[in-house]
């Protein structure tokens, strides 16, 4: 999901005219520093600019670019919790279409939000992609839908969070310190290098919590709320085929999964089959 820090230091960078390959079977992606994507697609006629979102649940389209598609008037909603624990209730509308890479989307749930950020206009997440694999192609930084079926001996298995078929997370397991083994959302909306670890996990990973920056983070869609971050370092987080050493984590307090990261760690080339919950090495 989108952070404060994100929005204030990154956005600003980017700067994308909607692709003219639009009907190929690659686009480009742009890579912002902070390891966030930026895709390009056509909602209902509107072209824009959008955060592909593995951990956005469902498509979002912020203020001005909302509007562009019509007066909505709806009493369908969605009640949902952020990673942090914030509840919320949004309004579901439905796309007539949507053009992605080439490929046409019909009748796809998706909310809006009263937030403005330059150069972007949304969140692309996964939903519509359940029967298209797709490759995430960090060394040409293209989005792909490849012609012929995913295979690579480097296999993930991921696991599907869906609520009625409007929104879609993924989740895998990892090792912490080559000993417990948790289940993480996999977020490539919170840029690069991003682990979040429930709080709950000090006292497993045998960590004092005096030890640790403190940090206080109110949220963008609330300020009312504010959420604590313990930051910190443990021995590794792994997948059988990559390791990290070392990494800076956030003990997040209040966080409603064992763990949250970024995808950049899991590979330079990921294809993902949802249907049959895989994630392809192909690098």
């Amino acid at each position: 999901m989108l952070t404060q820090s994100f929005i204030k230091n990154t956005i600003v960078t980017a700067s994308l005219a909607f692709a003219s390959m639009a009907f190929a079977q690659k686009m480009p992606m742009s890579v912002l520093p902070s390891g966030h994507l930026i895709v390009g697609a056509e909602i209902d006629g509107k072209k824009g600019n959008f955060i592909f979102d593995t951990g956005g649940g469902i498509n979002l389209f912020l203020g001005n670019f909302s509007k562009q598609l019509g007066p909505k008037e709806t009493y369908n909603y969605l009640t949902a919790f952020r990673a942090t624990g914030e509840k919320m209730i949004i309004p579901l509308f439905k796309s007539k279409e949507i053009i992605f890479n080439g490929k046409k989307f019909k009748d796809t749930w998706y909310s809006t939000h009263e937030m403005e950020i330059k150069g972007i206009d949304g969140l692309i997440s996964l939903p519509m992609l359940y029967d298209t694999e797709f490759i995430i192609d960090y060394t040409t930084n293209e989005l792909v839908f490849p012609k012929e079926k995913l295979a690579s001996k480097k296999v993930m298995d991921i696991q599907l969070s869906t609520n009625a078929d409007q929104t879609m997370d993924i989740t895998t397991y990892v090792l912490l310190n080559n000993k417990y083994k948790i289940n993480v959302l996999l977020d490539s909306g919170s840029g690069k290098d991003s682990f979040w670890l429930s709080e709950k996990l000090m006292n497993t990973l045998g960590i004092k919590k005096e030890t640790l920056q403190v940090m206080e983070k109110k949220s963008e869609f609330n300020p009312d709320l504010t959420t604590k971050f313990y930051i910190g370092d443990i021995g590794t987080i792994s997948t059988p085929f990559a390791t990290v050493e070392k990494p800076k984590v956030s003990f997040v307090e209040g966080l409603i999964y064992e763990g949250k990261t970024s995808i950049n760690w899991l590979g330079k080339k990921l294809g993902f089959n949802l249907k049959e919950k895989k994630i392809y090495i192909l690098d």
